[in-house]
């Protein structure tokens, strides 16, 4: 699976990284610092709480 955000759309809430610490980061302003993600299997589910916790939707799960 794969995680993109879109990074225009982030307004910086950061419920995706404090919902999924070890799989989304942010930048020194608290705003996604990557928009392509690779999920470990074990992480799936982190990567759809994040997903489901961004109040913007600007996480799209891809490949489930």
């Amino acid at each position: 699976m794969r995680v993109h955000i879109e990074l225009d759309q982030c307004e910086g809430h950061g419920l995706c990284a404090a919902t999924a610490p070890d799989l989304y980061d942010l930048d020194d302003d608290g705003f996604a610092a990557k928009a392509d993600l690779d999920v470990p299997d074990n992480l799936i589910s982190d990567a759809e709480s994040g997903a489901s916790a961004c109040p913007m939707s600007a996480i799209r799960l891809l490949g489930r």
